[in-house]
């Protein structure tokens, strides 16, 4: 085989290489990104194994990019809930606004929800982000406790 030749396969392998991957998922849908599950999208399976023809590089590398990506999954399905979490939902929590020892502010929040504060005293803002403390407490007794000033 002449050097020529091997270059050429090697740019027609490279080519493909880059061919497979663009006709992947991965670039068709990147607002599909880092899904862990779901109903496969049917096109872009068969786009992958579509690229299995020319080689197994090709669809090899469309398959495990769009599998590890998540970008094969479909998408566009509204999440459903049965109901509004209740506030006695054992996933619910505990939150405290802790500022020099006292507590000022006390809620709680489920989960994916902004927590609903009501404060016992009026604060200055300088104060809570040099000196306070959010601690959330779960229903499990679990906690996790943070400065204000490093979620600001």
């Amino acid at each position: 085989m002449t050097t020529t030749a091997r270059l050429n396969r090697r740019v027609v392998l490279l080519g493909l290489s880059g061919a497979a991957t663009s006709g992947c998922g991965y670039l068709l849908y990147p607002g599909r990104r880092g899904r862990t599950g779901g109903r496969i999208d049917i096109p872009v399976l068969i786009i992958d194994l579509l690229w299995l023809l020319p080689g197994v590089l090709p669809g090899a590398i469309c398959l495990i990019v769009d599998f590890v990506s998540g970008c094969i999954y479909e998408g566009g399905g509204r999440r459903a809930t049965s109901s509004a979490p209740s506030a006695h939902d054992s996933r619910t929590a505990t939150v405290e606004v802790v500022l020099d020892g006292a507590v000022v502010a006390t809620g709680e929040v489920a989960p994916d929800r902004k927590a609903d504060l009501r404060w016992s005293a009026a604060v200055d803002e300088a104060a809570l982000r040099a000196r306070a403390q959010v601690r959330v407490v779960t229903a499990d007794g679990a906690v996790a406790q943070a400065r204000v000033g490093a979620l600001v």
